[in-house]
């Protein structure tokens, strides 16, 4: 394709085939890809890190390939389309809308969107959806995360740094009302503010009430606030669970009630503040570029590969399979779709 860009490293990426990011171009790309160095362009424009912050797309495939450039990988490539002879990455909604593509391979970076049946492989943000044909990556943590100022001794402002819709459990305005009646301030800010933790003494991060596991979302909001040097309060989330340890690295509510025990705790107890803030400091160590880059290696060069390998020696075997599980995608769409007209027209048994 006339758009595809192929990085000029000098570090060899060992793949069967050439890897190809496949990406959505929104804003932002063409200057990301365009770049000398990701993070100086992140820190030159803000209306580009604002957009990085908020869009999946970006952030996994775009990110990915500018990380790897920018780490020496030659050879990758970044386009809109896929290529034939090439191992495809893409986000799970860009394949769907897509559809399957005989004689293409395809891995589906799943993220919180549905299973794509008929991909190649799965890439997982959180091991709960491990199975056979997948493997688990870490989402890069935010952007140029502007950490807590150390000037700042006591707690005044609570935190939640996202997007509020589906992902905050009640409503900003009741946390403000909550936390008012406590002396404390909650901000839910914009996207162009959320690696900043500069002003903010307690981040949180409950979707949900309960126990709900949440097992499509990733841990990245507590990553953040790790890097951030802010102690995080998060809900029953596994991922929280599956890269630190409540009660360590964060602390765990599953009530409005819980949640505000955990911030009195955090407000009057220096001691926890402060083992809470270092523990989370040294497991953020594990979720710099240089680690997930190192990562994303070892996922491009050991699973993918085989299976790419797997589906190269097996073509009619595979393009069968892609025709099948093709059908019954379809035939999922088409059921959410009947179902949500249905919905939408107050159907009466």
């Amino acid at each position: 394709m006339s758009d595809c860009v192929v990085s000029s490293g000098s570090r060899p990426l060992v793949s069967p085939a050439p890897v190809r990011f496949v990406h959505n171009d929104r804003f932002g790309a063409a200057e990301a890809i365009a770049s000398d160095d990701f993070d100086a362009l992140l820190r030159d424009r803000p209306d580009i890190l604002a957009s990085f912050s908020e869009n999946g797309d970006l952030c996994w495939t775009v990110q990915t390939w500018c990380r790897l450039r920018d780490a020496g990988f030659g050879g990758i490539e970044i386009a809109t389309e896929p290529a034939e002879g090439r191992i495809n990455l893409a986000k799970a909604k860009t394949l769907t809308r897509a559809g399957p593509r005989l004689g293409m391979f395809q891995v589906s970076i799943q993220a919180d969107y549905p299973r794509v049946l008929w991909a190649q492989f799965h890439i997982q943000q959180n091991a709960d959806l491990l199975c056979d044909d997948s493997a688990f990556q870490y989402l890069w943590p935010q952007a140029g995360i502007i950490p807590r100022d150390p000037s700042r001794d006591r707690v005044e402002r609570v935190a939640f740094l996202g997007n509020v819709s589906g992902n905050l459990a009640a409503s900003a305005d009741e946390w403000t009302r909550l936390f008012a009646k406590r002396g404390l301030e909650f901000v839910a800010r914009d996207p162009d503010r959320w690696h900043d933790f500069s002003d903010i003494d307690i981040a949180i991060g409950i979707r949900s009430f309960g126990h709900a596991r949440q097992s499509r979302k990733p841990a990245n909001k507590m990553i953040n606030a790790w890097i951030g040097r802010v102690p995080f309060i998060g809900g029953s989330d596994s991922a929280f669970a599956q890269a630190g340890t409540a009660g360590i690295d964060h602390l765990l509510a599953t009530t409005r009630d819980e949640v505000l025990a955990q911030v009195d705790r955090l407000a009057n107890e220096s001691d926890l503040y402060s083992s809470i803030v270092e523990a989370g400091s040294q497991k953020a160590l594990e979720f710099t570029p240089e680690r997930l880059v190192e990562q994303w290696t070892a996922l491009l060069e050991g699973p993918v590969a085989a299976r790419y390998r797997q589906w190269a020696a097996h073509p009619v075997r595979e393009n069968n399979r892609l025709r099948a599980l093709g059908v019954a995608q379809s035939g999922v769409e088409l059921a959410k779709s009947v179902g949500r007209k249905v919905l939408r027209r107050g159907y009466e048994a």
